[in-house]
């Protein structure tokens, strides 16, 4: 046939160039020409050209064949020729070729021909090549190639049991979606996992040793093992492993079908467990259980059995039973076997040795329908039949018992008025009447119960029973000899089966002295047992009680606080004895004084209390107390002498000054504070301010206890001088002390304290160490002082040893007692111990210390104290020496001083000196010592070494005197 095609490839090379020239500009050679033109004959490929009208201007001779064309072709064009090519896969590609200029490779049916074709359009110049052969039959196996392998792909994820291919290095070749849900991985967390990471602990070891055995010799196995999924649940799996190997025989990869038998190997477990557990139940019963076959051998025995007579399966009775019952036993197993019927027999069977009581039920065991032996449970009565017996005897001791019980044991009804069914004999111990009058219905126990007590223990009894509580309750009855007793009832309701009540049992006690001794526990709890007066607990009791009534009734109610003045005194001079003795007539009168509606008590101490329901305000209860307050004052006897008391009184009012019973009680104790720090012996209503009064002076206290604990008391001397010849005569000790906010301050700021007996004493102490201190460092370093005089208060010469104390410190500090000289003020002499005051001033007296009294004419001092005290100096206050200019009287009362002073021998100082006209007229007078800030101020210690040793007596010459200026002192001490 001949070669149609492009003009290059039909031309020979015997042209000229251009001649020669393809349509693309290229030039082949001769060479060239025949090379392609055998080529494009010779392929096993078609090929045809077309131009760029899409006419065809070559085919090789395979073309040609494939194509079935004829030689006209040659020029036609390919849609008028192949019109069917049109629109389809061949017009799309081979136009993309041309409009692109890019090679197109494609598969297609090509239609007419019935045909599958692989297909290569490529752009050659303004041609298009189009290379194709016909691919029919190996799309055909390759599609019969897909579908096999998509039926296997379908049975392989269908099937029931998970399936994995994988090679020994553990990469995933194939596994199907159920291998993946047993182990709960996909399996691209299979590709590579080791298998160990996904076995159960327990299996690993004896799995991977099994993998190892059987891959030496390529064999497959089975093996049930357990898998476990990463959520840590654990599957069971049945597993067959094979191995895939080479044509050399070695195994290059594996695989696994796993079925899940999780469900068996579970249903298993428990079926030994139920097996097991049936076993272990037997096993615990302590009944003898076992089973017999129809010649009467043992084929079971339970461990209780076991553990008595050893292992006896298949063993007879005569084998291990006395002669004796050889005979009984297989008589009733016989019964069984002929009559399907159970049967209970009693037997006394030897328990190693020992006879023991049983009663064993027998049943037929059956099998398959048919009776295959007897089934028998022997149970020990010996211990129960043991107890029965006891269980007779000990109910008979219990009658006797209760027979002889102090009270009575009961059965009744549970409703009111409680009818006996049962009643033993103490009945006649407690009520009087006998268990028989009870029992024949003339009586019962509610007649007996005080009226009003019924409801009470109705009530509380009901409410048990409803609450199935026992019950304990306590009322009164009558006795038939018509006391009141009071007893105890304890019990309980007993219910039937049902829950619902049958009937109440228990026991009565007379309980009617503990109740009495209860009463006097309970009294002496709210009592004061001195003065039988209610205490501060029931106190405070009623006086919440007659708040809540006084605001029922809208009415006022006050709250009194009375002390006994100076009650130490009388228990620190007469004993307590003497104290307690006026506390129970303080109280007596007290209530006999107060209105019948009024509560007194006993605070505490020597402190009494009084609620005073139902008044108009404080002008009602000054009204109420200050006539109780005048017979307070009556002398009281006791051994053969007279007992004066006095006291204070506070009061507040509810609710002027508190709505609270523990506000009440504050501001009436502000009040007695008020009312003792006034003068004493009278009384005092709460009023506002008095709180602020409190407050300032509990801070004074406060700032004391602290100045004590930091030990920031000071004490600074001001020098007293002789006014006839100016030398120094010693020193006074004055209290200052330090501040850590504000620095040296005065006394007047913890003044307060010193009202306070302990405050003042350890204020004094502290303040008399540190003055023998520097008394002490003054005489060792040769400092002439004089003297110092110090202060004490009445608190401390009231204790017993207080000269003594002085004294003691003084040797012990080496100090010579005429260094010492111990200010008094005339109240000491007033108050209440003043023989103890007394014999302290003698004691120190008589050892040198000498004794001044202070700010005198101020107080209330006699002439006799002069005399009846060791008294050695004399101060005159500075009040006098202040207004020598302004009061014409007090000159005339200076003079009078100083010479009473000359008259009786008493050394005479004047305080306060401040200018040189006063101390000019103070030595005209004959007055001794001056004290003052013209001599000089109070300083610290360190500095007195100086001013002694600098001292100059000319300083109080008259000329010297006169030019001082008053006005620039500052007037402090």
């Amino acid at each position: 046939m001949r070669l149609w095609g492009p003009s290059w490839l039909r031309q020979r090379s015997s042209g000229t160039r251009a001649q020669t020239r393809p349509q693309n500009g290229a030039v082949p050679s001769s060479g060239l020409w025949d090379y392609a033109r055998a080529f494009v004959e010779s392929t096993s490929d078609c090929v045809f050209f077309l131009d760029r009208d899409w006419r065809f201007t070559f085919f090789n001779s395979r073309a040609v064949t494939e194509l079935h064309a004829s030689p006209d072709i040659i020029g036609s064009c390919i849609w008028e020729r192949f019109p069917k090519t049109i629109g389809t896969i061949f017009e799309e590609n081979y136009r993309r070729a041309v409009a692109e200029g890019t090679q197109q490779i494609f598969e297609a049916y090509f239609e007419p021909l019935s045909a599958w074709y692989e297909v290569h359009a490529t752009p050659v110049g303004s041609d298009l090549m189009v290379i194709f052969r016909n691919i029919t039959e190996r799309r055909v196996a390759a599609e019969a190639l897909r579908i096999r392998e998509q039926q296997l792909a379908t049975v392989f994820g269908q099937t029931m049991v998970g399936i994995l291919h994988r090679d020994l290095n553990g990469r995933v070749l194939m596994v199907n979606q159920r291998y993946c849900d047993i182990v709960g991985r996909s399996s691209k967390e299979l590709d590579g996992l080791p298998m160990q990471a996904f076995t159960y602990e327990e299996d690993v070891d004896w799995n991977t040793a099994m993998f190892r055995r059987h891959l030496e010799k390529a064999e497959p196995f089975q093996i049930e093992k357990r898998y476990v999924r990463p959520d840590g649940t654990v599957t069971w799996c049945a597993v067959n492993v094979s191995f895939v190997c080479d044509e050399a025989g070695k195994p290059i990869s594996t695989i696994t079908v796993a079925e899940d038998i999780h469900a068996r190997k579970t249903a298993e477990e428990r079926a030994y467990e139920s097996r097991n557990l049936f076993q272990v139940v037997i096993d615990s019963i302590q009944d003898l259980i076992f089973v017999k076959d129809r010649e009467g051998r043992f084929v079971f025995s339970n461990r209780s059995l076991s553990e008595i007579y050893g292992p006896i399966e298949g063993t007879v009775d005569r084998e291990f039973f006395s002669s004796d019952r050889t005979d009984i036993h297989p008589q009733s197993d016989r019964q069984v076997l002929a009559t399907g019927e159970p049967i209970t027999i009693d037997e006394v069977i030897p328990v190693k040795g020992t006879p023991r009581h049983f009663q064993t039920v027998k049943v037929p065991w059956r099998r398959n329908g048919e009776i295959a032996g007897v089934v028998g449970i022997s149970r020990d009565l010996t211990e129960r039949l043991e107890a029965e017996a006891e269980l007779i005897e000990s109910k008979r001791q219990l009658a006797t018992l209760i027979d002889n019980l102090p009270g009575l044991v009961y059965q009744c009804d549970i409703a009111a008025p409680w009818p006996f069914t049962f009643i033993s004999e103490g009945a006649e111990a407690v009520s009087g009447y006998s268990s028989g009058e009870f029992m024949d219905g003339k009586l019962t126990w509610g007649e007996l119960i005080h009226p009003d007590d019924v409801h009470a223990t109705e009530e509380t009894i009901l409410s048990c029973v409803s609450k199935k509580q026992v019950f304990d309750v306590t009322y009164r009855i009558t006795t038939r000899a018509g006391e009141t007793r009071w007893v105890s009832d304890r019990g309980q309701c007993i219910h039937d089966a049902a829950g619902e009540p049958l009937f109440l049992e228990g026991i009565i006690s007379d309980v009617t002295a503990q109740k009495e001794a209860e009463e006097q526990i309970l009294w002496a709890a709210h009592h004061d047992h001195f003065t039988r007066l209610p205490n501060r607990t029931l106190l405070q009791l009623r006086l919440g009680k007659a708040l809540e009534q006084a605001m029922e009734k809208g009415r006022k109610l006050g709250l009194v606080i009375l002390d006994v003045d100076h009650l130490k005194e009388i228990n620190d001079t007469l004993g307590h004895d003497a104290g307690d003795a006026a506390l129970q007539a303080i109280a007596n009168r007290l209530s006999a004084a107060v209105r019948p509606i009024d509560t007194v008590a006993r605070n505490g101490g020597d402190e009494f209390a009084i609620i005073l329901p139902e008044i108009d305000g404080g002008q009602e209860v000054k009204a109420i107390m200050t006539p109780i307050l005048e017979v307070l004052k009556k002398p009281l006897p006791y051994a053969g002498r007279m007992l004066e008391c006095r006291a204070s009184i506070g009061a507040s009012i509810w609710p002027d000054h508190a709505s609270e019973a523990s506000d009440l009680l504050k501001q009436a104790n502000v009040a007695l504070h008020t009312a003792k720090a006034t003068g004493r012996d009278k009384v005092v209503v709460f009023e506002p301010s008095m709180r602020t009064e409190a407050q300032r002076k509990a801070e004074m206290r406060s700032n004391a206890r602290g100045a004590i604990d930091a030990r920031s008391i000071e004490p600074f001397y001001q020098p007293k001088v002789h006014l006839t010849s100016g030398e120094l005569a010693g020193f006074e000790a004055l209290l200052r002390w330090r501040n850590p906010r504000a620095g040296i301050e005065l006394p007047g700021s913890i003044q307060a304290a010193f009202d306070d007996p302990h405050l003042a004493v350890a204020l004094s102490t502290q303040m008399h160490d540190m003055v023998f201190n520097d008394m002490r460092r003054w005489l060792h370093e040769g400092v002439d002082f004089g003297h110092v005089a110090i202060n004490a208060s009445a608190a401390e010469f009231r204790e017993m040893d207080f000269a003594d104390r002085i004294l003691e410190r003084l040797r012990a500090a080496d100090i010579p007692n005429r260094c010492l000289e111990i200010e008094v003020t005339e109240t000491v002499f007033l108050g209440r111990g003043a023989e103890y005051i007394e014999k302290a001033l003698r004691t120190l007296s008589a050892e040198g210390v000498k004794i001044a009294l202070d700010d005198f004419g101020t107080g209330y001092a006699s002439l006799s104290h002069l005399k009846q005290f060791p008294v050695d100096i004399i101060k005159i206050d500075r009040s006098f020496v202040n207004d020598l200019a302004s009061n014409p009287d007090d000159p005339a009362i200076l003079q009078a001083v100083v010479g009473l002073g000359k008259s009786l021998g008493i050394t005479t100082v004047a305080e306060g000196v401040e200018t040189a006209v006063q101390a000019v007229f103070l030595r005209s007078q004959g007055c001794d010592v001056g004290q003052g800030f013209l001599f000089g101020m109070a300083s610290p210690s360190k500095l007195i070494p100086e001013l002694v040793a600098s001292w100059n007596p000319r300083r109080v010459d008259m000329p010297e005197l006169d030019t001082l200026f008053p006005k620039d002192r500052k007037r402090r001490r």
